[in-house]
């Protein structure tokens, strides 16, 4: 009898030579990178709601007092970091720079300043911030 036989099935490890890359794509949501992937989607979706008058506009919840910002940048650095950049009703640049733990804002309507013009779509930079050349 060889001592494998011993052991119970459930604690052998797995034969599977894809293991690895299964449990690599399993822990994959907790990246920046993936996180990233998921706000692209629900920010592009809220903004092709939106009429010509109004624009994607983040309201920062975690702050004591309100913060509301046109949304013109999403970027991100791995394995944690989302950037936000984005401008304040009197045209300040702000940005942003969150833990993926720690993101939480309301996505809202905001009317646009200048809604005869074409409106400019929200730039999504999916290479990390730290590859990035502007």
């Amino acid at each position: 009898m060889d001592q494998t036989d011993l052991v119970p099935e459930t604690s052998r490890t797995p034969k599977n030579p894809n293991f690895k890359k299964q449990i690599t794509e399993v822990n994959q949501p907790y990246t920046a990178k993936n996180i990233f992937h998921q706000l692209v989607s629900r920010i592009q979706k809220f903004e092709a709601s939106l009429d010509q008058e109004h624009e994607v506009g983040m309201r920062l919840v975690s702050f004591g007092q309100s913060v509301q910002f046109s949304v013109i940048k999403l970027s991100y650095m791995d394995p944690s970091l989302i950037c936000f950049e984005g401008l304040l009703p009197d045209s300040s640049y702000v940005e942003l720079i969150q833990h993926i733990n720690q993101i939480s804002f309301l996505m809202t309507a905001i009317q646009r300043q200048h809604p005869e013009q074409e409106k400019p779509k929200i730039g999504f930079y999916q290479e990390p911030l730290q590859n990035r050349v502007d």
